[in-house]
């Protein structure tokens, strides 16, 4: 009886929470954040801002790249060791399995 009372309740539970439009929610879930609304400021309007005639001098480069001797050095890019060619797979072919019309419907 007691557990007959206890379904029946969170059946009801359940059919107010589907029909108030709410749904249930656990701790892990995410918050969605909102979003603050944007002003226009006034230096974002400001024609002198966007136009001054003030040039900047300082031009940033990187330090050049310096060339080493490892970078040059011959043996240091070639190999002594012995490469194995790589056996070639055989060639595919289509089995009786793959055209069978009533093994694919």
């Amino acid at each position: 009886m007691i557990a007959i009372l206890a379904m029946g309740m969170i059946g009801f539970t359940n059919i107010s929470a589907i029909a108030d439009n709410k749904r249930a929610t656990n701790n892990t879930e995410a918050v969605a954040e909102s979003d603050k609304m944007l002003t226009i400021e006034s230096w974002m309007t400001d024609e002198d801002y966007w136009t001054s005639e003030a040039q900047v001098n300082a031009v940033e480069a990187e330090e050049a790249l310096q060339i080493e001797s490892w970078m040059t050095n011959e043996s240091y890019w070639t190999s002594e060791t012995e490469v194995i060619a790589i056996e070639a797979d055989e060639p595919l072919t289509v089995e009786s399995w793959m055209t069978d019309e009533s093994l694919w419907k």
